[in-house]
C-alpha cells in the first residue's frame, strides 16, 4: 500500500514536471497566421530551409528543428518550418504562400537559418551560417542569448511607452541593444526627447561609418578636388571612437578598420597599424571584424597569429 502511494506521488510529480517543461518549450505552428494568433511574449522563430535544393537543410529539419531541447530554448514563442524551394510548381508555390503569408521574408546569406522575429514578423536576430551549423548545443546557447536579448529590449520599451523627455530617450537607447534589431524610429523618439544631446544613445542609433570617418579617407570620383582627413585626425578620431561607451563594440571596429585601411594607403610602415589591428581583436575577438583584423595582421605584417 505504502509503496503503491509513493509511485502515486512520483507519477503525479513527474507529470507535473513534464507539464511545466511543454509549457515552457516553444509551440509548433504550420503558418506564419497561427503563429500571429498565439500572441506568445517570445515572439516567432521561424526555421527556413532549402526543402528540394539542400539536403543538409532539409535533414536538419529533423535533426536539429524536431530537437527536444532547441524546443525548450525557444522558450514561450511559436516555432515555424518555411520550406524555401527553387524554382517551384505551383503545389510548392501554394505550399510556401499559405505558411509565410502575409510575412515577408527577409533577406538570407545562406540556408538553413533561423529567423527571429517579434509578433508581428519583425525580425530582430538571425542564426545562420558557421553559427547553425556549430552543432545543437551552439544552437541553443545562440537562441537563448539572443531571445534574452529581446526580452531585456521587450522590457524596456515598456517602460519607455510610459516615461517622457530625458527618460524615454534613455531607455530607447538602452533598448538598442549590441546582437538585435534596433526598435523602430529609435533615432526620431531619442532625438524628439532629448534635442540637446544630453544622452549618447543617437551616436549609437545614428551610426553612419561613411559620414563618421570613411567618405573623409577614401577619394570620391565625383569629387576630385576634394580633400581627405589627414592620417593624424584619422588615427585620432579612431582612438576617441574606440574609447566612447556611446558606441557599441562592432561600430567602434568599423570606425578603427576604416581608420587603419586609410594609414596603410598613405604609409604602408606607419607605425600605429598593428595597434588598430590589436584594438579591434581586444573590443570583440569573436566577431567578424576580428577575423579580418588577425587576416590583415597576416597579410599586411607578414606576422602570424
Amino acid at each position: 500500500m505504502k509503496n503503491s502511494f509513493i509511485k502515486k506521488i512520483a507519477s503525479t510529480a513527474l507529470f507535473l514536471i513534464l507539464a511545466g517543461t511543454l509549457a515552457l518549450a516553444g509551440r509548433k505552428v504550420e503558418t506564419f497566421e497561427q503563429a500571429k494568433k498565439g500572441k506568445q511574449s517570445d515572439g516567432i522563430m521561424i526555421y527556413c530551409y532549402g526543402a528540394n535544393w539542400d539536403k543538409r537543410s532539409t535533414a536538419m529539419l529533423k535533426t536539429l528543428w524536431e530537437n527536444q531541447k532547441i524546443r525548450a530554448a525557444c522558450g514561450n514563442a511559436a516555432m515555424l518550418a518555411l520550406p524555401v524551394y527553387q524554382n517551384p510548381d505551383e503545389r510548392e508555390k501554394k505550399e510556401f504562400d499559405k505558411k509565410r503569408a502575409p510575412w515577408r521574408l527577409p533577406h538570407i546569406f545562406s540556408y538553413p537559418c533561423i529567423v527571429m522575429c517579434d509578433n508581428d514578423g519583425r525580425d530582430y536576430a538571425f542564426i545562420q551560417g558557421d553559427e547553425i551549423l556549430a552543432g545543437e548545443a551552439a544552437v541553443v546557447d545562440s537562441i537563448r542569448s539572443k531571445l534574452e536579448l529581446y526580452r531585456k529590449q521587450r522590457a524596456l520599451l515598456q517602460q519607455a511607452e510610459k516615461a517622457k523627455g530625458l527618460r524615454k530617450a534613455d531607455l530607447y537607447g538602452q533598448a538598442c541593444l549590441d546582437g538585435i534589431r534596433f526598435p523602430e524610429n529609435a533615432l526620431k523618439i531619442i532625438q524628439e526627447n532629448d534635442p540637446k544631446g544630453e544622452t549618447p544613445h543617437a551616436k549609437r542609433v545614428g551610426f553612419d561609418v561613411y559620414k563618421i570617418i570613411t567618405d573623409a579617407t577614401h577619394k570620391d570620383p565625383d569629387k576630385p578636388d576634394a580633400k581627405l582627413m589627414p592620417p593624424n585626425e584619422a588615427f585620432a578620431l579612431a582612438e576617441k571612437i574606440a574609447a566612447d561607451d556611446a558606441y557599441l563594440p562592432w561600430q567602434k571596429q568599423q570606425v578603427i578598420a576604416s581608420a587603419a585601411s586609410y594609414l596603410r594607403r598613405v604609409d604602408k610602415t606607419d607605425p600605429r597599424i598593428p595597434g588598430l589591428l590589436k584594438k579591434i581583436v581586444e573590443i570583440d575577438p569573436d566577431s567578424m571584424w576580428a577575423s579580418f583584423a588577425k587576416e590583415f595582421r597576416r597579410i599586411w605584417l607578414s606576422k602570424k597569429e
